[in-house]
Parts: C-alpha cells; structure tokens; sequence
C-alpha cells in the first residue's frame, strides 16, 4: 500500500513539475522557442560530471538517511510500552534493516533527477517473565515490511 501511495505521488509530483515548465516555456511558435534552456545548456557542457557529483550526493543522502532511521529505532526501543503476557510481559517496537539499496533512476521527463531507497521496516518484539528479563532478552522480528522512498533532486540537494 505504501509503495503505491508513494508511486501516485511521483506521478504527481513529475505531471505537476512538467506542466509547471510547459507554462514557462510555451509550444513552439512562441518567442524563443528552439532555444535550449539553461538546465539543457548545462546538461550539453558536462551533464556526466553533473549527473557524477548528484550521484555522489546522492550516496551521502542514503547514509544520511539510514542513520535517521538508527536513531529512530533507538529511541523506540527506549519508548517500548510493555503489556502483561502469559505470566510475564511483551513489548514492540519498530526496526529498520542495516541493508538498503538505494538507486537514481533514469531522469523524469521535466530533467529532475530521481532516486529510491529501499530497506525493511521491522516489528521487533522483546518477552519475558518480568520487565527486566524482557528488556534484556533478544528481540525477534515479528513482521516486516519493504519500503521504498521516493526523493528528488532540487537547489542542488535530494529532497524528500
């Protein structure tokens, strides 16, 4: 579900950024038209050492991304709500897998470069007979989810 929410919004956001530039560059016919714009320009004078360094950036991004995601999970291991079960107690909270990969897709029809990252969103669950035996048990994974984000790249950095 998640995945084809954020599908819809990408067909959104690029339908949307597409119209955005047929309104300031009009069809042909119009005054200037079969002059490139300054973003063709500076993709014709070196868009490879261009498309190179948004990749790098781009690398940077994920790991930046990834590290929220760590302090995400440590600060809801911290919150775990722990509800009697069985003669002890449980608790949940929500993980994300260290592996991701993230990739530039192909540039939309606008030039805006595009990426994902994917990873797992993991249910983790800690049990015991009292709270603390259950907080220092090892958690197990209860489900997990695959997410994939969606970002672009404005202004000289990726977005989300």
């Amino acid at each position: 579900m998640r995945i084809t929410l954020l599908t819809i919004g990408l067909v959104v956001l690029i339908s949307g950024a597409a119209v955005a530039q047929n309104a300031e560059h009009p069809a042909k016919g119009a005054k200037g038209a079969g002059k490139a714009s300054k973003a063709e320009k500076a993709a014709d004078q070196g868009g490879a050492a261009s498309d190179e360094k948004i990749a790098d950036q781009l690398k940077a991004f994920c790991v930046k991304w990834m590290g929220f995601l760590e302090t995400r999970e440590r600060d809801n291991k911290k919150g775990i709500k722990w509800e009697p079960r069985g003669g002890g107690v449980a608790g949940h909270y929500v993980g994300y897998s260290k592996e991701y990969e993230c990739t530039m897709k192909p540039r939309a029809s606008n030039g805006t470069p595009v990426a994902t990252i994917q990873y797992k969103e993991l249910i983790y669950e800690k049990a015991g007979g009292a709270r603390g035996e259950a907080e220092q048990a090892e958690p197990s994974v209860i489900e997990a989810t695959e997410v994939t984000e969606i970002f672009r790249y404005n202004k000289g950095e990726w977005i989300y």
